[in-house]
């Protein structure tokens, strides 16, 4: 059971750090929104619903193009409206099983209603069609760790670190991984490098205490424990 438990807290606190780019966008008063998955732009959403509805028009003219679907799959995506997006993204995947685009999308959607089992199975079909990336190698081992399937996250992990040994979100999820699998000073080496990119970020300490603990530092994990409350982290 403390295995159990001990899992499930990495597992939350790796959530907290790295799905919080998938949230529903923050209205603005001005009209627009805020969306940090798509790097803080200011997104308009009148002009996304008008996106909506010419993508809804196309598909009552044409309703077995999967672009249309897709399309307007993302839009909703991009408004918040999860359930609507996965609806028209299944659709286009019916249509197109070939197309990377929509399972990311999907995934996106189901990460963001905490549906990792599904979110899992979409980014590793989006991987299976190519090209692989970091981000999809990345969130691929984000959803396996939710699952608790800790060699998944740190195969995954360890392919996107071929590719950039210096991402911020890849390092946490690889310290993660390797807590949970036991390689506590490997986890500690990579959550530093972490912490050294992004020293303001309070689940990266959370996470090195843990892995400080486990080794014995009680000092030092009694340290980053006090930091990530600083930061306003709170398990």
């Amino acid at each position: 059971m403390k295995a159990l438990a001990f899992a499930a807290a990495v597992s939350l606190t790796i959530s907290c750090v790295a799905f919080a780019q998938d949230s529903k966008p923050t209205i603005k008063p001005n009209g627009a929104s805020k969306q940090p998955a798509e790097a803080a732009a200011n997104i308009d959403v009148a002009a996304i619903q008008k996106k909506i509805d010419d993508y809804t028009a196309a598909i009552k003219s044409d309703s077995s193009n999967d672009k249309n679907y897709g399309i307007r799959g993302q839009n909703y995506q991009r408004l918040g409206k999860f359930d609507l997006a996965i609806s028209d993204l299944n659709r286009a995947i019916e249509l197109n099983p070939k197309r990377q685009a929509y399972f990311v999308v999907r995934a996106n959607a189901f990460a963001t209603q905490k549906r990792y089992r599904e979110s899992l199975a979409d980014y590793s079909k989006a991987l299976e069609c190519g090209p692989v990336t970091q981000i999809l190698l990345v969130k691929q081992g984000q959803a396996a760790l939710q699952l608790g399937r800790v060699d998944t996250a740190l195969a995954a992990a360890t392919s996107a670190c071929k590719l950039n040994q210096n991402d911020f979100e890849m390092l946490v999820l690889l310290g993660s991984a390797e807590l949970m699998n036991g390689m506590f000073q490997d986890s500690v080496e990579h959550l530093t490098r972490a912490i050294e990119i992004n020293p303001s970020n309070g689940g990266a300490f959370s996470i090195r205490a843990d892995a400080y603990a486990k080794l014995g530092h009680n000092d030092l994990a009694k340290s980053d424990k006090t930091r990530a409350k600083q930061l306003g982290f709170m398990l």
